[in-house]
């Protein structure tokens, strides 16, 4: 439907579904507005950053890299990420996050028809469904503006809401997890500028700034899909692991771009992400 750039990949890294703590080679600086020091010359207290949300159980540190101030805006978008979209589906798949399984066990499920209407059931029964969006192809590698704000579609993966609970409960619509795409692109950009910053050691970032951005909730935003999006022409083996991160180059009319590949749930058949971080 839309002319895109191909990538050429070069490295994959692969996150299994059992936890294991790591950490990358410490950067010394912030990974996102590259300050070592205050405006006082002072040096800055950097707070280690996770490559991939701890939430979404994964334990790959890169050291010394996040600022106070870049590291609550980071904070901020990721834990609304996490309650918002995939409570219900890391405690469902026993995900570990910073203090292991999430102990809440009663999430919201809206079964108003024109209005609001919360109910709760046992967690066992818990109609659970992973929803990821499918964007188009970034306006950074196809003919996309980059003012475009909009999804192709959403990919969901039935992981627990079975007919025979939602009769016994007399549940015939509901609806669970939100997706906010803008803090959802802010999530997936973060993933891959953070990696690229290990990988590369120089280029020119085209993510960082929006990604330490606040953003509040509903916020109008243009702009947040112009790095990030999906390949249609590109189909990817089934893979048996988590998430995959793949480094490489997208080639877009004469020109390469660092690109790096973000697939969250691959084991479930969810779509990649493709993040031009830099030129």
């Amino acid at each position: 439907m839309f002319e895109e750039g191909t990538i050429e990949g070069t490295h994959i890294r692969a996150f299994p579904a059992i936890k294991k703590k790591e950490n990358l080679p410490a950067l010394g600086q912030c990974v996102y507005c590259h300050r070592k020091a205050d405006d006082n010359g002072k040096p800055l207290k950097l707070t280690s950053e996770h490559v991939i949300p701890e939430f979404l159980g994964v334990g790959l540190e890169l050291p010394a890299a996040s600022c106070a101030e870049c590291q609550k805006a980071t904070a901020d978008f990721e834990s609304a990420i996490a309650t918002s979209m995939f409570d219900p589906v890391r405690k469902m798949l026993l995900l570990k996050g910073k203090g292991g399984v999430l102990e809440k066990t009663n999430f919201p499920l809206d079964v108003g028809r024109e209005t609001t209407r919360h109910e709760f059931i046992p967690l066992r029964h818990y109609p659970t469904i992973l929803l990821m969006p499918n964007f188009f192809p970034a306006a950074s590698y196809s003919r996309r503006s980059p003012l475009s704000d909009d999804l192709f579609n959403i990919l969901m993966f039935n992981i627990n809401a079975e007919p025979e609970y939602l009769k016994q409960y007399a549940l015939e619509d509901f609806s669970t997890q939100a997706i906010d795409l803008v803090h959802f692109s802010q999530m997936i950009a973060k993933i891959a500028h953070v990696y690229g910053t290990h990988r590369f050691e120089a280029f020119r970032p085209t993510v960082a700034d929006f990604v330490r951005t606040t953003y509040p909730p509903g916020s109008p935003v243009l702009g947040h899909l112009e790095h990030v999006g999906c390949l249609w022409q590109r189909k990817l083996p089934p893979t048996d692991n988590l998430h995959e991160i793949e480094v490489g180059a997208m080639h877009w009319q004469g020109k390469a771009m660092t690109c790096i590949r973000v697939q969250l749930f691959a084991a479930y058949g969810m779509r990649s992400y493709y993040v031009t971080i830099g030129e």
